[in-house]
């Protein structure tokens, strides 16, 4: 009985030693990789500044042809860093292997991986592009330029992996793994659809200057985006409109030494347009409308006109400041829109015409578009015109 109990005890102190031998391995290792890590961190805090190309490290020393960056990490191995600043690397120090993918961590280990290629082939109708890889589980952004600059986005997906871009002209998009490996950059070509008169397909990117139908009214695409279209009606409505009144109203009036100076909240045009033309409109069609926010500011100066008549968003994006806002469903076209189909479209033509626009120059002057095209600042707000609404619709 007493044998049996010493027995019992010098295993259970031989196997106190053997987990204590494991762990100082274990913790010896550990540490091992720390530093390793530290000493690493430093040469990549060196590399980031450094121009993109190929470097090597031999025994600790950082050298690119005959040039000689100082002495790092006691390791040997190939640098990458490419034109993003994107650094990578694959060392080797004694027993251990330091790597680091572009877009990842470094990582020691007692053994490498092979670098793989990410490979992409691509497919694209109209503005919707498939992507179909190599490697599962990726990750991607995109940009106008080749600046690897934007967001990283992740999809749910099966086989390949599918978006919907209304940049048109040349896009770069990148791909990276759950390890930091990336892509070279893929190019593709947004094309938008130049149609005339076909039937409005939220799921079509159209070109600006295209006509489509909605509720069976021909409308003029001024800019079609991921989230939104903004379109204005062909032909104008049935009759002339002014802006105001040359008698005292409830609308704005300039009616001898008295007047309500103008502003898009107290037009005629807009009452008329939000109060009467939008019957014209389906139920499907009115439930998505995009209320547009106009600026109803008669004091503050944009660009030493006034600001009447601007977008939220033309103001946000001049910088200018609007002291007061209005809501409408429909409106007229603007300066800043009128600008933008005239610079996209090879068929300016269809915004020939005799209209009122939305601006206001000063308070008793507005802006409208001339039979040759042309936009003209000083319409007088009392003349009757054509008027043709801009209407904003979901997707």
């Amino acid at each position: 009985m007493k044998k049996r109990r010493v027995d019992f005890y010098r295993i259970l102190v031989i196997l106190f030693g053997v987990v204590m031998i494991g762990l100082l391995l274990f913790f010896k290792v550990y540490y091992e990789d720390i530093l390793i890590k530290n000493e690493t961190n430093k040469l990549l805090e060196r590399l980031y500044k450094m121009d993109s190309g190929e470097y090597e490290l031999i025994n600790g020393s950082l050298i690119s042809g005959n040039k000689h960056y100082g002495s790092y990490i006691n390791a040997s191995g190939n640098i990458t860093i490419d034109k993003y600043k994107n650094v990578s690397f694959v060392l080797f120090n004694k027993n251990r292997c330091i790597s680091k993918t572009p877009m990842g961590n470094i990582s020691v280990s007692s053994y490498c991986s092979s670098p793989y290629k990410i490979q992409v082939k691509m497919n694209k109708n109209n503005n919707k592009i498939s992507f179909v890889s190599n490697v599962k589980n990726l990750e991607y952004k995109i940009s106008n330029k080749d600046d690897f600059k934007g967001v990283w986005n992740k999809d749910d997906y099966k086989d390949n992996i599918v978006i919907k871009s209304y940049n048109e002209g040349t896009n770069y998009i990148w791909f990276k793994d759950s390890d930091g490996n990336i892509s070279d950059p893929v190019t593709f070509e947004v094309d938008c659809l130049q149609t005339s008169k076909s039937v409005y397909d939220k799921h079509v990117f159209y070109c600006s200057g295209s006509t489509v139908k909605v509720d069976n009214i021909d409308f003029v695409v001024i800019e079609d985006k991921n989230t939104y279209i903004k379109l204005m009606k062909f032909s104008p409505i049935d009759e002339e409109l002014s802006m105001c009144t040359n008698s005292i109203s409830n609308y704005c009036y300039y009616e001898k030494n008295m007047k309500n100076v103008y502003n898009w909240t107290n037009s005629y045009v807009n009452y008329y347009l939000n109060n009467n033309f939008i019957n014209n409109l389906s139920n499907e069609t009115k439930s998505h409308l995009i209320e547009s926010e106009i600026c109803d500011d008669v004091i503050s100066r944009c660009d030493n006109e006034l600001c009447i008549g601007m977008s939220r968003e033309e103001i946000d994006k001049n910088e200018y400041i609007c002291n007061s806002y209005t809501n409408s469903k429909i409106k007229l076209i603007s300066y800043d829109e009128y600008n933008y189909v005239y610079r996209r479209t090879k068929f300016t033509n269809i915004l020939n015409g005799s209209y009122l626009a939305i601006n206001s120059f000063s308070i008793d002057k507005g802006t409208s578009i001339q039979y040759d095209g042309s936009f003209y600042i000083e319409e007088d707000l009392l003349k009757s015109k054509d008027i043709k609404p801009v209407i904003i619709l979901s997707k």
